[in-house]
């Protein structure tokens, strides 16, 4: 049985290091914050976002930077790289608190 692979957009820092749209991404005030500066929307659910994002032509997100600063970044058409579901899913369970809700 082969592992499952997932598409996963990821914008390049001034550093060079890469930031990719994962859980761990998930804004403090709740969900995850995606769109045009202005237009941006709140989605609480991460595989609901990522397919939104995937959908952009220059997907955009928030991301808290090494300041702590939360900022949008836009990735370039066709910056994307796989990423194992399984890694996914088990940083997607560390966001979440014992009833099974997205922690803040």
């Amino acid at each position: 049985m082969s592992e499952e692979f997932v598409k996963i957009p990821y914008y390049v820092e001034a550093d060079g290091s890469k930031t990719h749209f994962l859980p761990k991404l998930r804004q403090k005030k709740g969900g995850y914050r995606i769109g045009e500066k202005g237009k941006e929307q709140v989605v609480a659910d991460y595989w609901e976002a990522l397919d939104q994002i995937c959908a952009m032509h220059a997907p955009k997100f928030r991301r808290t930077n090494a300041a702590g600063n939360s900022g949008l970044v836009t990735c370039n058409p066709g910056q994307v790289e796989e990423v194992s579901r399984a890694a996914i899913e088990e940083q997607l369970a560390r966001v979440m608190d014992g009833s099974g809700e997205e922690q803040a």
